[in-house]
């Protein structure tokens, strides 16, 4: 499996419901905003091309090499207003509030959500707008939403998958809690979007998707034990799995996508 579907396959996925909450939220030219979360260059881009060149995009890790090529490509790409920063939500100190702040694929890796919400809404003008955007990894091993008929090696990858993030104190079901969530976080309830993606026949990008979500989690898979090594070869997973699904007339759906949005 290619290494560059590998490693665009989530972004790839995530974009068409960024673009639907960005659009509903009503993230327009000239707004200033903040973003954070996974494919931080991706989304900073996406935001940067909707707020246009009268807008402004601060882009925000706590990882020195994921600020570095984020600055890399938006200088590559001509983006001029978009700046990147190193450090937490917690910490982040802005001259003036934002008109909005996006999160992506961010909440699940936070011990406290509600608290990482509370801290975005800090960070936003009275009236802008909150959004964020989760995985319902948990998703993958319902019934009506995992794979049709049976594929044993994605029966295989949903339980390796859970584990490992349960292992990592990754929290699994955040996408259908993020309404839950932001009541919490003392805003009204927000309005959500969600996004249901099928894979079958020559989808290659989609069997890339759980080829590089198993590459991600290998270390925790190899350390606990949860797989035979054959099973788990990251390097021919996308092709065996691309190739069962296809051999049983079926098809097979990524994990749940989550939207939510409001005002402060």
């Amino acid at each position: 499996m290619d290494s560059l579907h590998s490693q665009a396959a989530e972004a790839a996925f995530a974009q068409p419901l960024t673009e639907e909450l960005l659009g509903a939220a009503g993230v327009t030219p000239g707004m200033r905003v903040l973003v954070f979360g996974r494919h931080l260059a991706d989304l900073a881009l996406l935001v940067a091309e909707r707020v246009g060149p009268t807008g402004a995009v601060i882009g925000l890790t706590e990882h020195c090499a994921i600020a570095h090529e984020a600055r890399r490509r938006a200088e590559n790409e001509g983006f001029e207003r978009v700046e990147f920063r190193r450090g937490s939500l917690e910490d982040l100190t802005l001259d003036a509030p934002v008109d909005a702040a996006i999160g992506r694929f961010f909440l699940m890796n936070e011990p406290q959500p509600a608290l990482a919400i509370r801290r975005a809404v800090d960070r936003v003008r009275e009236g802008g707008r909150i959004i964020f955007q989760e995985w319902h990894y948990d998703s993958v091993r319902w019934p009506h939403s995992s794979d049709w008929p049976c594929v044993p090696l994605y029966r295989n990858f949903a339980r390796w998958s859970l584990e490992s993030f349960r292992r990592r104190r990754v929290s699994v079901d955040v996408g259908l809690r993020l309404a839950n969530l932001f009541a919490e976080a003392g805003l009204t309830v927000p309005h959500l979007r969600t996004d249901l993606r099928v894979v079958n026949g020559c989808n290659v990008l989609g069997y890339a998707f759980f080829e590089s979500t198993l590459r991600e989690l290998l270390p925790t898979i190899e350390r606990c034990g949860l797989a035979h090594a054959y099973d788990v070869d990251v390097d021919t997973f996308g092709a065996r799995l691309q190739r069962e699904t296809v051999a049983n007339g079926g098809h097979v759906f990524l994990p749940l996508q989550v939207g939510a949005w409001a005002r402060c």
